[in-house]
């Protein structure tokens, strides 16, 4: 069953905010409208996990803009880049039943794996699966000062956010629920310009997902091929069915890479795969509006 939530979408970044409409085809989703605004280059400032909302008159005015040439809506679902985000999956002896007891255990077990105290973060997270003894849980974090200050100047502008999620997961989403059941591995690769995600999924479930950012030590195939010995010798993920690749500007050297060190084939996600139909021409932006389609599947 498809998630129910508002049509209009934003992608927001350090630099830009990204606007999609969406809407519902026979077959799949359509893009009815989509504009994307600069924000000045002082918008936010790079923090040890989420950026800091350093300049809220750049954020608003982009907001201004937009309810002014979009139209009446009033409720939206925030995609923020996968960097801004701490996502991990951990094993817990038990969960208690009661949430609030739960999201205590979840945001303890982060003590160790968080570069900052939990108690900062906003911490969201979903049960993959309980056996004997165990369950295992995807968690996401990010800094509780930096979404709270989002959503403070949405609510200025009247705007609601609904849903707040990494652009990576969802592009994932709009690919998983296109694609047939299978118990083998597939390898997710999402790339921006200053930083990449790197997924491993068992049939439905996700073994492993992580963002790095890139610097000028080391180029994406090189960064790549690390990721790769790390999953090989970590994690035993050597049997890929698939390598799926998502981004904006990327080069057939990346596809090489992934090809050479994974050994499985690479299929580039590209927009027109995932819309019934749209009239949107935004030069640099498929992957992210790929994602807003992936904010409508289960």
């Amino acid at each position: 069953m498809a998630r129910t939530y508002p049509s209009d979408v934003i992608v927001l970044d350090s630099g830009s905010l990204l606007h999609a409409r969406l809407g519902r085809g026979k077959s799949g989703p359509r893009i009815s409208q989509a504009k994307e605004y600069r924000l000045a280059a002082d918008t936010f400032s790079p923090a040890v996990v989420t950026p800091e909302l350093t300049n809220e008159s750049s954020l608003a005015e982009a907001l201004k803009r937009l309810r002014n040439e979009s139209g009446r809506w009033d409720k939206v679902s925030l995609l923020l880049p996968d960097s801004w985000f701490r996502i991990n999956i951990i094993d817990l002896p038990a969960l208690p039943s009661n949430h609030n007891e739960a999201a205590e255990v979840v945001r303890w077990s982060l003590k160790r794996s968080l570069p900052i105290a939990p108690e900062s973060m906003r911490v969201a997270y979903e049960v993959l699966s309980r056996v004997q003894g165990s369950v295992k849980v995807m968690v996401l974090s990010a800094v509780e000062k930096t979404l709270s200050a989002i959503e403070r100047l949405f609510a200025a502008a009247g705007i609601d956010v609904i849903l707040v999620e990494p652009v990576g997961l969802n592009i994932w989403n709009a690919i998983a629920v296109r694609e047939a059941d299978t118990p083998r591995d597939r390898l997710f690769v999402y790339v921006r310009d200053t930083d990449f995600t790197t997924a491993v999924f068992r049939g439905a479930q996700p073994l492993f997902i992580r963002s790095r950012n890139l610097n000028a030590d080391r180029t994406l195939q090189q960064e790549l091929r690390l990721s790769a010995t790390y999953l090989r010798d970590t994690m035993s993920a050597q049997d890929f069915q698939q390598c799926y690749l998502a981004g904006n500007r990327i080069d057939g050297d990346v596809s090489a890479a992934l090809e050479s060190e994974f050994g499985a084939p690479v299929r580039r996600i590209a927009l027109r795969d995932y819309v019934e139909s749209s009239t949107i021409d935004l030069p640099g932006v498929d992957a992210e509006l790929t994602a807003c389609t992936g904010v409508f599947t289960a």
